[in-house]
């Protein structure tokens, strides 16, 4: 055992001199006014439950919250003597709002917050007390050991917290507000064997949150060796990584429990970069032998040793993604971050060996970061798409609190210029102690600076969108193996779509337009500003009259609506750069309309769970497929035409339909469903063909 979690204090508590256990609620609450916003099991706080439950055996009773309404009425059943929130950025202003509440209602209730949505620097904590001044104690950074602490100092003072502030007491990675200032006790060592934390699975403390609704979470690792200042782990606290072993039971238990819920979650920071992880994807592995879950694994890949999380992906047949997150591939940018990136060699050798094991390859970028530009960004974007990876994943640079990029010295060197929008999904109309309240999230974002001004950041946000439609989930693989065997850019052709965007219908120039707009309504200069408008304007953002993400919007209505001039612009496009080049003779002309036709039936279905189509084709698609669409269209032609069938297989069938039960059908829901970058997997297939396929020599 680790000497952290060792209990070096008298462990015997008098709860109130009475005999009674403590009763301690933890929430980690998710907004739920359009949808489950952050649809995760409440892993954290599971944690710091099943540690106080170890460590004070026998004289706590834990219990632990995701879904306001469940808080609200537990709170209205019984007063808890201790009520912990999780604070993030998406449930900040929502756990204040119940935490108000509770304080004026059951004044003796010790509330206690913790998380990283606090900061750094003691003027980002004196204006978070300004904000929040009901709060009687802010746990700082890892929280299983520090709750144990403060609920032992607590007890000594029986739960007297006027008491405890009177005598000043310090307690150990806690902070409180005493007469107009902040009283800092000193942080607590890291935990050196994350295996010492019970799992709250195992415990059962999660189990009422199998409801086919929140995805599954754990973790193998915590901490991060790598600086970027953008992060929350890019802290000197966490550059340790500290290493769970033990999978299997965990695992297995929840497998189980599982029901319809196809994914699972790890909140490592780069799951494959270290050596153990090629025991844990044996692991999974196993388990997905047994259960045939999960299906799909969401994790931040290593961002280094590329080779070895090729082979961990291939471990677990492909069922997690692998990621060569980058941010940005311009050397300026990389350095004002202190990010180290892998080489454009390695990036390539992500996106083709990737591909060659079928796994879902993505990167992630950041636009706005300290030295970017147009230019900066358009080679991120290029570097990312030419080497064939499935999803490039674009950021707006956040302001997140306990982050480098946070600090004043750094806004200020940068010249950056933020603005505050609502977060998507994270607000909502709720009720407690008889009174309905509203609560919605803002976050602060960089929208310009010293290298790029506002009109090159919506250009950026243009090509963005253009990226997000035209590249992502490979929806227009069809014409990238055309110009892989022409040899030809795939981006350079993009930037083509990109540049007439425009000009091809009235419909698809609707669609620029409302996006750059959609970019602009949103912003505001103060989160005072944003906070009052959108609770004066609730229902509209319910209906989601007011965007707050304006690219899952454009993307949903460009997939859902706009198929045909979206293949009618790019086939155009793809037929004027073949023709230019003298590739498209009489036959290719053939090649290409069939081409375009299979495109559009294939995508015609692609959210649908039980539409089919069908159509007569003179190629060997099966095989066309096969090979990328990296082809001689003259060595697949056919000499009797085929009729080939387009749906989901039922597999694919079953878990589109389970998407569309979590998510629903609304642009909202449906931009939920096309974020996931395994989503490629669901695109409609098409069964073996009618009749075997006959090559004869294609016609000259």
């Amino acid at each position: 055992m680790s000497d952290i979690l060792k209990t070096n204090h008298d462990n015997s508590l008098s709860f109130n001199n009475s005999g009674d256990k403590i009763v301690l609620y933890l929430a980690d609450l998710t907004h739920t006014g359009q949808l489950v916003a952050a649809n995760v099991h409440p892993y954290g706080v599971g944690l710091i439950a099943s540690n106080v439950l170890k460590q004070l055996e026998g004289r706590v009773e834990v219990n632990i919250f995701k879904y306001p309404k469940e808080l609200a009425e537990a709170l209205e059943k019984k007063p808890p003597t201790v009520m912990g929130f999780a604070n993030y950025s998406w449930n900040c202003s929502l756990a204040h709002e119940f935490a108000n509440r509770v304080k004026v209602k059951y004044p003796k209730t010790v509330v206690v917050f913790g998380g990283p949505n606090y900061g750094l620097s003691e003027q980002e904590q004196d204006d978070y007390w300004a904000r929040y001044p009901l709060m009687d104690f802010y746990i700082l950074k890892e929280g299983e050991v520090a709750m144990v602490e403060l609920l032992k100092t607590l007890d000594r003072f029986n739960f007297d917290v006027p008491a405890l502030k009177r005598e000043a007491t310090l307690v150990p990675s806690c902070h409180y507000l005493k007469d107009g200032r902040i009283c800092r006790g000193e942080l607590l060592p890291r935990i050196n064997e994350l295996n010492d934390v019970p799992s709250p699975y195992l415990s059962g403390l999660m189990d009422k949150f199998f409801d086919n609704t929140l995805i599954p979470l754990i973790g193998t690792s915590r901490g991060c060796p790598f600086t970027c200042t953008y992060c929350q782990e890019g802290t000197s606290y966490y550059g340790k990584v500290t290493r769970r072993w033990d999978l299997y039971d965990e695992l297995e238990y929840i497998a189980e429990r599982i029901g319809t819920m196809p994914d699972l979650i790890l909140s490592n920071a780069n799951f494959g970069m270290l050596n153990e992880d090629l025991d844990h994807a044996r692991t999974f592995a196993a388990i997905q032998d047994k259960y045939g879950w999960p299906k799909h694994v969401i994790a931040s890949g290593g961002k280094n040793r590329k080779e070895q999380l090729l082979d961990v992906v291939t471990i677990m047949r492909g069922s997690m993604n692998v990621a060569a997150s980058l941010q940005s591939t311009d050397k300026t940018v990389l350095a004002n971050v202190k990010r180290s990136n892998i080489s454009l060699d390695q990036l390539n050798l992500v996106g083709v060996k990737g591909n060659e094991i079928d796994a879902n390859t993505y990167t992630e970028l950041i636009l706005g970061l300290p030295g970017d530009s147009w230019n900066a960004h358009a080679k991120s974007l290029r570097d990312s798409v030419n080497a064939g990876l499935g999803y490039v994943r674009i950021f707006q640079l956040i302001m997140l609190p306990e982050t480098d990029m946070n600090q004043s010295k750094t806004r200020k060197h940068f010249g950056m210029r933020t603005k505050f929008r609502v977060i998507p999904r994270c607000f909502g109309t709720y009720q407690l102690f008889g009174e309905e309240f509203s609560s919605v999230e803002v976050e602060e974002i960089c929208v310009s600076q010293d290298t790029m001004s506002f009109e090159d950041y919506l250009r950026c946000r243009e090509l963005d969108l253009t990226v997000e439609i035209t590249h992502n989930v490979s929806l227009f693989k069809e014409l990238f193996g055309l110009l892989q065997h022409f040899d030809l850019s795939w981006f350079d052709f993009l930037m083509r779509f990109h540049d007439n965007r425009m000009k091809y219908s009235p419909a698809l120039a609707d669609l620029y337009d409302t996006f750059r707009a959609d970019a602009i309504k949103p912003l505001w200069d103060s989160w005072e500003d944003v906070q009052a408008f959108a609770k004066s304007n609730l229902d509209q953002y319910l209906l989601d009259e007011f965007s707050t993400n304006g690219l899952f919007k454009a993307k949903v209505v460009a997939f859902t609506r706009l198929q045909n001039e979206m293949h009618d612009a790019l086939y155009r496009e793809m037929e004027l750069l073949l023709m230019e080049n003298g590739y498209l003779d009489d036959f290719f002309k053939m090649y290409f309309s069939e081409l375009k036709s299979f495109s559009q039936f294939s995508k015609q279905c692609l959210l649908e769970a039980t539409t089919e189509v069908s159509g007569e084709y003179h190629f060997d698609f099966r095989a066309i497929i096969e090979k990328g669409y990296d082809i001689n269209p003259r060595e697949y032609f056919l000499e009797k035409p085929l009729m080939i069938s387009f749906g989901h297989s039922e597999l694919e069938r079953m878990e589109m339909e389970e998407y569309i039960k979590q998510y629903g059908t609304n642009s909202l829901g449906l931009g939920r469903i096309l974020l996931r970058a395994h989503i490629k997997r669901l695109s409609t297939t098409c069964p073996p063909f009618i009749h075997p396929p006959v090559r004869p020599q294609a016609p000259a």
